[in-house]
């Protein structure tokens, strides 16, 4: 009986295992979009349907840019089969890269159980590595002396290439003049053979014993083939290293009313009768002007006047209160860049604060320091022998930068007339004392924006404040801040 009874029993059912293969290499495809196509196998075929989920996960290769996502497919191997192909879809961008992985993974199974449920597939690169052509966009070079002198300009490859690379160069001429300054190149042929990564461009500069503005060339990359490129353009600034004696009068020093190569945009010798209102505005009244001042602002001939060629401020003093002049071109001469000469003697005193500066003209819409401040020379009246040049800028904040010149000796900037200066450019702003350069700012220093903007020119004589302090019993009124001229010169149009 027991045995009949054990024949009748149905026979256990055989449990299948489904296997992904642990990897897949496949090709990213160049033409048409091509496929990874990935076997699932049954270890023999099914008795019933095996229903499995499967997805995608992210590696080095992203769904999207690489291949195209499956979230939670549903497939089927049918009874009587043993396996089934999945399918995922590659994206071809024909840029060269190194491989890149991704995941396919089984995240349930019916029907069988689990073996190995990742397939780890690599899309393998088959681009033509095509290099990125690159250089920096600026170089600076010092003149040097008079002479030839070669200037290399590097080129290079971001790797080495299959093919050759070619381009052709040329010199453009800025500020700096061709076969003055630099020695022109015109359609120069420049080739990387394969595996070539590094070249240089030469320019041979002119040196010479002349000093003047800092001067700059470009140079434009055509016709570029077998790379890739961002930047076709160098800017070369050639940085004048040459010294400048001013003239000593029996006065003082004194310069120049021209420059070679350059023009006089606008000056002031005040040589006229009265103040020339077409060039000068007056700002009236007191309150402290921002520093604790205690002088008011007048525009009576006291405290501001033209006498024997030269502009005078005067601070005085009647009882209690200080007057004092400031007067600014806003709205007259407004000028960016330049060569900036300013002749002036200074008064003496405690407490004593006369300045000769420049604002950004669009102060009344972004205020200060926005707008941006140029002192050319500051001094404070108690320290005779020494002035300031400072830079005043908005960076998350104000900022400023300064320097100081000190006269040797015993002298002192009210003995005599000196010459305050700054030369002014597109990336940099240079302070001198008769031409010893005293201060030097660039734009890979600081935020510069407000500097590549029209400025206007201050000059007033303060009487007291935060920095100077106040006049004390040694103060001797009245004091003249006095002005021989205004020059400001500009680089000549070609």
């Amino acid at each position: 009986m027991a045995s009949q009874l054990g024949a009748c029993k149905e026979p256990e059912e055989t449990l299948l295992t489904l296997n992904l293969p642990a990897t897949l290499s496949v090709m990213e495809g160049t033409e048409t979009q091509n496929k990874a196509q990935i076997t699932v196998q049954l270890d023999f075929p099914a008795g019933k349907d095996v229903i499995l989920t499967w997805n995608t996960l992210n590696g080095t290769a992203q769904a999207g840019e690489d291949y195209v996502e499956q979230p939670e497919v549903i497939k089927v191997i049918p009874k009587g089969s043993s396996e089934a192909t999945l399918e995922v879809a590659l994206i071809n961008d024909n840029v060269y890269e190194p491989n890149e992985v991704f995941t396919v993974m089984i995240s349930s199974l019916q029907n069988a159980t689990l073996g190995n449920g990742a397939c780890k597939i690599t899309i393998q690169n088959d681009d033509f590595f095509i290099p990125e052509l690159s250089l920096n966009s600026r170089f600076f070079k010092a003149e040097g002396p008079s002479g030839q002198s070669v200037f290399q300009v590097p080129v290079s490859l971001s790797g080495p290439a299959d093919g050759e690379v070619s381009l052709k160069w040329s010199t453009s001429p800025g500020w700096a003049k061709m076969n003055e300054d630099f020695l022109p190149v015109e359609s120069t042929p420049l080739v990387f053979q394969p595996g070539e990564t590094d070249k240089k461009l030469e320019v041979t500069i002119l040196g010479d014993d002349i000093f003047e503005m800092d001067d700059y060339f470009d140079i434009i990359l055509t016709d570029i083939q077998g790379a890739v490129f961002s930047n076709t353009t160098v800017r070369v600034y050639i940085e004048n290293d040459d010294d400048y004696q001013p003239e000593l009068q029996s006065d003082g020093y004194i310069t120049p009313d021209t420059w070679p190569g350059m023009e006089l945009a606008w000056s002031d010798e005040f040589d006229g009768p009265s103040i020339n209102t077409g060039n000068w505005t007056h700002e009236l009244g007191g309150g402290g002007w921002g520093n604790q001042e205690w002088e008011i602002y007048t525009n009576s001939s006291t405290n501001s006047f033209i006498d024997n060629g030269k502009l005078n401020i005067v601070a005085t003093k009647e009882g209690d209160n200080y007057y004092s002049a400031r007067m600014i071109t806003k709205g007259k001469k407004e000028f960016t860049y330049g060569r900036i000469d300013i002749r002036a003697l200074m008064p003496y005193g405690q407490g004593i604060w006369p300045a000769l500066w420049t604002l950004g003209s669009n102060i009344s819409q972004v205020g200060w320091p926005r707008c941006g401040e140029i002192d050319i020379m500051e001094y404070l009246g108690h320290i005779e022998s020494q002035v300031h040049g400072t830079i005043h800028y908005y960076d998350a904040g104000h900022k400023s930068k300064t320097a100081s010149y000190t006269l040797s000796g015993n002298q002192s900037f009210h003995d005599s007339f000196h010459v305050f200066s700054i030369v002014w450019q597109e990336n940099t702003i240079k302070w001198y004392v008769d031409y010893n350069l005293i201060h030097q700012v660039k734009d890979s220093q600081m935020a510069y924006d407000a500097f590549r903007l029209s400025h206007f020119f201050i000059f007033n004589l303060a009487v007291g404040g935060v920095w100077p302090g106040y006049p004390d019993e040694t103060t001797v009124f009245p004091q003249t801040l006095m002005v021989d001229y205004i020059r400001v010169f500009q680089v000549e149009p070609d």
